[in-house]
């Protein structure tokens, strides 16, 4: 019989933004949208007091993102030491979105105490331009992933996300033999959202067949990581994420009720998890 794990965040892994709703990317699939749904942590007094308001109410954890500066970096090194104090005082898991963060401030992140650090890679060089709007390079964030396991970060976690540009596959595959190459205990794989407000508002995610393909081309390449669907991706069309965990999925984070219904009728034993998919295996 075999088990997946279902992921369902919430109120027990919220999401925050130390910029708030500010980033000076505005990237064609984002555009800082989704820093809009994020709470706002904008000081190190901030996220301490959210952190112990969080623990009081019994939840497991937060993400740690924000909005990118001109160079690609989510600004997380002021926090440092509020993170130390954090993970001291608190039973909280952090899970850091980064960005572009290299070297010294890296290293200090580590140092912190922070449980996982979520890395996006891409595989096209192009896309990161395009899309982007950065002069960055597909190696310059696979060097965030080499980085962060030279320092001994307790979790590594690559995210992917398919389709990004523009709902078409550009280097999705590179992006899995580069990763593969390295290696990670757990994949997260994600997708184009199409968004009102966006650059891609009027697009279509990628199709089931692409995201099914890149799913089986990642259970090939890493038959022992763990690779999750992740919560940002299209929700549009739901019918196909059974075929999405028989590619080879070993988590999905929020399955619709019929897949849940369907993977139980199918034998499938469910493993409902109340926090981030980045921390699959790690709780």
């Amino acid at each position: 019989m075999r088990e997946i794990e279902c992921f369902y965040p919430g109120r027990s892994f919220p999401s925050v933004s130390v910029t708030g709703p500010i980033c000076a990317l505005r990237c064609k699939h984002c555009g800082a949208k989704y820093l809009e749904g994020m709470v706002p942590v904008t000081t190190p007094e901030d996220l301490l007091r959210f952190a112990k308001a969080l623990e009081a109410r019994g939840a497991k954890g937060f993400l740690l993102s924000g909005g990118s500066d001109a160079n690609g970096r989510v600004p997380l090194s002021d926090f440092a030491s509020t993170i130390a104090r954090i993970k001291t005082e608190t039973s909280l898991k952090i899970n850091a979105h980064i960005g572009l963060t290299t070297g010294d401030e890296l290293a200090e992140l580590v140092r912190s105490g922070i449980d996982a650090f979520s890395v996006d890679i891409y595989g096209s060089d192009e896309t990161i331009a395009e899309v982007l709007g950065l002069q960055a390079t597909v190696e310059d964030y696979m060097c965030v992933l080499k980085s962060l396991k030279s320092f001994r970060a307790p979790l590594v976690v690559p995210h992917v996300c398919v389709g990004v540009h523009g709902g078409q596959l550009r280097g999705e595959r590179r992006a899995i033999a580069e990763i593969a190459d390295v290696g990670v205990p757990v994949l997260v794989l994600i997708s184009l959202i199409p968004t009102e407000g966006t650059c891609y508002a009027s697009l279509l995610p990628p199709s089931p067949s692409d995201m099914i393909g890149i799913i089986s081309l990642a259970r090939e390449r890493m038959p022992e990581t763990k690779i999750v669907f992740g919560c940002m991706r299209s929700k549009r069309n739901r019918s196909w994420e059974f075929d999405a965990v028989q590619a080879g999925l070993d988590g999905i984070v929020m399955p619709s009720e019929s897949t849940v219904a369907l993977l139980k009728k199918s034998g499938f034993t469910i493993r409902r998890r109340e926090t981030c998919c980045s921390l699959y295996g790690y709780l």
